[in-house]
């Protein structure tokens, strides 16, 4: 789904980018090209008339000066007084043989009833219009008859212009536009790849979550329910084991039942649906409340728990205090999880939890610092993202690896900052931030 998205942006950047491209390009040659057109006609037009001059003015020309305007402008000079050529054999050697030029050149002219053979009798000076010849090999010409009548009868002009090295050039700047063509074709795929590729990144962040969190749930999902079904079954054909068999379904189905549970409040938050309700909230009181509460838990696990509060009188906040509860509630599960490593060697050396609050200038934190084994560096950038699991043993499997990513969420419905910090002399401490 994301490739094909991905491949949808890419070429609806393109395509139209690509036309805008296309068509500028286009636009570009075309006007190149008929500037050279018209600079050309406009150089065959000044030889016309100069030449037309020339007809009119001298009763005779030199061969010198023909042939360093032909050579110099690479032109075909073919002069006719009463339809008899003048003994001028030309300054250059077409690709085509020059007779057989100047013949078809006539030719062209006779298509427009300009007949170089023929004295004009309607009036003093005929001229044909610009015409294009084509040699013999690939040489083209661009060409012009005038029939000028004189006292002692007609002269005519045969005038052609080697357009091939003209037409090479212009092919030249086709293949050159083609080429600056691919290349824009080919820079704007690049770059609409990327901005596709960057366009689609969070989306595809968010599906990759989204599938990692139903195959988690599955997978999750389908550990109790397998020994759900085991133990019913076991119950069934063992009565003697039956009540044993309950107590370990109940446990699972309120293992599997805190899973829907938080799975269901990610998906709230998600989707924004999740219910704020913010009010004054007296932070000790939630403090104490979590003191009594883990106090016993922690005492069979032979963990210490230690409650620290300000001499001075705290400040209430605003908040949920369900969701405050919650929060810190997980930062204490997450710190007897992971926080107090067995010390077998050691029993009389408990490991220590301390939950303390404190007040600075602008904010009043609540933490949960442990002295385990910390979290490196490297790690702390991602504790908060769902499914994230530190302990990658698993020896606890009451963590589905959802409770950080929910004290997350909690947090931003709440618009409150969590973090994690190093405790001083190791471990972990988690802190919630209240604006005050």
């Amino acid at each position: 789904m994301i490739q094909n998205l991905r491949r949808h942006l890419c070429l609806l950047f393109i395509i139209p980018s690509g036309i805008l491209v296309t068509f500028i390009l286009c636009v570009a040659f075309f006007w190149q090209h008929f500037q050279d057109k018209r600079q050309q006609t406009e150089a065959l037009q000044n030889h016309v008339l100069n030449l037309t001059y020339q007809l009119e003015a001298q009763s005779s020309f030199s061969d010198h000066w023909l042939a360093k305007l032909e050579s110099d402008n690479h032109l075909i000079i073919h002069i006719e007084d009463n339809h008899v050529p003048l003994f001028f054999s030309g300054a250059w050697t077409p690709r085509t043989d020059r007779d057989i030029l100047i013949k078809r050149a006539q030719e062209m002219a006779r298509r427009e009833h300009i007949d170089a053979s023929v004295r004009p009798y309607s009036s003093t000076l005929s001229k044909s219009s610009f015409f294009t010849i084509q040699g013999d090999v690939k040489d083209s010409y661009q060409g012009t008859v005038v029939v000028l009548a004189t006292p002692n009868g007609f002269r005519s002009l045969t005038l052609l212009l080697d357009m091939t090295k003209e037409n090479h050039l212009t092919m030249s700047q086709l293949i050159l536009f083609l080429c600056l063509e691919c290349l824009s074709l080919l820079f704007l795929f690049l770059i609409g790849r990327f901005t596709a590729s960057k366009a689609t990144a969070p989306l595809a962040e968010y599906h990759k979550k989204q599938t990692d969190f139903v195959s988690f749930a599955s997978h999750e999902l389908r550990s109790p329910l397998a020994v759900i079904q085991s133990c019913a079954d076991t119950g069934l054909s063992i009565p003697d084991q039956s009540q044993k068999m309950n107590k370990i379904i109940q446990k699972e189905c309120r293992r599997a039942g805190m899973l829907i549970k938080n799975m269901l409040l990610l998906a709230s938050a998600d989707s924004g649906s999740l219910p704020s309700q913010k009010q004054p909230v007296e932070l000790d009181e939630i403090l104490l409340r979590l003191f009594e509460s883990y106090e016993p838990l922690c005492n069979t696990k032979n963990i210490r728990l230690k409650l620290t509060l300000p001499d001075e009188f705290l400040p209430c906040v605003n908040g949920n205090p369900q969701w405050i509860h919650q929060i810190l509630s997980i930062f204490i599960d997450n710190a007897i999880a992971y926080g107090c490593p067995d010390n077998k060697k050691n029993i009389s050396l408990k490991p220590l939890i301390e939950i303390r609050a404190y007040l600075s200038k602008k904010k009043l934190t609540a933490a949960v610092s442990d002295h385990g084994p910390g979290i490196p560096n490297e790690q702390k950038s991602l504790i908060f993202d769902r499914l994230y699991r530190g302990d990658t043993a698993r020896r606890e499997k009451e963590h589905f690896g959802l409770g950080l990513s929910i004290a997350w969420s909690l947090a931003k419905q709440m618009k409150l900052s969590i973090d994690a910090a190093d405790t001083d002399g190791g471990g972990t401490t988690f802190q919630i931030h209240f604006p005050l």
